[in-house]
């Protein structure tokens, strides 16, 4: 089987195993504290920080939980595969970020204002059309619609609504880099 047919198969296999994985994960993750460490006390995964709504305190932009997570995955040594799930709350604005290889990512409830400060981003909407967007732009990502983020790809989100974004997302990153890496850009976008 070539390498790229078994990665696949390895990434379907771990999110049809989230439901198993992610019923304990959930529970040790929701007993986490609000700074992203673990029931275990260990740090969680990182993810781009944000600016947490205004006027409630300790409220966290994210919450992450990290479903399932394999190192030097067959036919992708040197690399990670993790299925995380992210939780962003109402009204952050996430920090404009990279990761470092590849993110797929499907929104299952809420709306993401979705900016590509620069490079492209391949959006597959819910109703199974695809369409590129190259930054600087923004568009709105609702329930179904997938998303892929390469390497050098510079974007961020924000919740605007009034109600959480629950975004699953599979990555195969560098071993030994945090799965998002801020950057220092803010290029005012085109709304798209």
């Amino acid at each position: 089987m070539p390498a790229v047919r078994r990665l696949a198969v390895l990434i379907g296999v771990l999110a049809l195993s989230a439901g198993v994985v992610g019923t304990s994960a959930c529970s040790a993750e929701r007993s986490a504290d609000a700074k992203g460490v673990g029931a275990t006390g260990a740090p969680g995964p990182s993810a781009p920080g944000g600016t947490a709504p205004s006027g409630t305190g300790a409220a966290e932009p994210v919450v992450k939980q990290v479903l399932a997570q394999m190192a030097d995955p067959p036919g992708a040594p040197g690399r990670t595969l993790t299925l995380i799930r992210y939780t962003i709350a109402p009204s952050a604005k996430l920090s404009a970020h990279v990761h470092p290889g590849v993110q797929l990512a499907s929104i299952e409830s809420g709306t993401l204002t979705y900016t590509v400060e620069s490079g492209r981003a391949v959006i597959r909407r819910a109703g199974g059309t695809t369409e590129q967007v190259d930054g600087p732009a923004i568009t709105q990502l609702r329930p179904g619609d997938a998303v892929q983020e390469s390497g050098d790809m510079v974007h961020f989100g924000a919740n605007d609504t009034g109600q959480p974004v629950v975004i699953t997302a599979s990555l195969l990153t560098e071993t030994g880099k945090d799965l998002a890496v801020v950057t220092g850009s803010s290029a005012p976008p085109a709304s798209r």
